[in-house]
């Protein structure tokens, strides 16, 4: 294991935010030829992804658009985790491409956000939880050292951020929001309404309703006065 990859995971390891880690997996995905990502659980057929979903470097279209319309249960990719231990390319999870139209939708339409490529770590978790790290970049340079490398490093990931998202990680009471949910509460903080941060943001108002109900989840909070509250209570976000 080279030492650059070693320090990367003992500095994922002293994160105490989802800001940190997003920074470090920006930076080292990128050496690696890669420009975005996700990190998520897989939930059971039928059940909402976006409580599971961990950090998201996806595109905000993108994201809203596969989370909202359950896109996760029909996808190749994600399927294919439940059937393997091991890191595959996204163009090896196998489907019908000619009878399989559900599925060969979500490939068709992630190619139109240029998600045509990528690599995917499965990570099976205890009691049986499916997990995954997904990301989004040409694959024909990966050889099996930068493979095994990537496949430390989404581990790592993913375990710390399942800790900060967990119980443990959350020292009294502190709650995990995204930096982008932070960034709408704090513009829901100061009066603004959806259409109203959607124009701030260059996101759609649809967009902006999305997060505030992903940090709701998240926070375990009752409204969006609520979220807002205990977002500054916990110092998730300043005024």
């Amino acid at each position: 294991m080279n030492a650059d990859l070693m320090s990367t995971i003992e500095d994922i390891q002293h994160q105490t935010t989802t800001n940190g880690i997003m920074d470090i997996m920006y930076r080292s995905i990128r050496s690696y030829g890669f420009d975005r990502f996700i990190v998520s659980g897989l939930p059971d057929p039928g059940v909402d992804v976006r409580p599971f979903v961990l950090l998201s470097g996806w595109d905000d279209e993108w994201y809203e658009r596969y989370t909202g319309l359950g896109y996760v249960h029909i996808d190749p990719v994600a399927r294919h985790c439940f059937s393997t231990t091991l890191p595959f390319e996204w163009s090896d999870a196998p489907y019908d491409r000619e009878n399989d139209v559900a599925a060969r939708r979500v490939m068709d339409e992630a190619r139109e956000f240029d998600m045509d490529e990528g690599f995917c770590v499965p990570v099976h978790m205890e009691g049986g939880m499916q997990g995954v790290v997904s990301l989004v970049g040409r694959t024909e340079h990966l050889d099996e050292k930068r493979r095994l490398e990537l496949h430390m490093l989404s581990l790592y990931a993913h375990g710390r951020l399942r800790y900060l998202n967990g119980p443990a990680g959350r020292p009294m009471g502190r709650r995990v929001i995204t930096p982008r949910e932070a960034e709408i509460l704090k513009w829901a903080a100061s009066g603004k309404t959806a259409a109203e941060i959607a124009e701030i943001t260059g996101l759609t108002p649809r967009t902006i309703n999305q997060h505030c109900e992903n940090a709701q989840k998240r926070m375990g909070t009752s409204n969006r006065l609520h979220t807002v509250v205990e977002a500054i209570r916990h110092k998730l976000i300043t005024l």
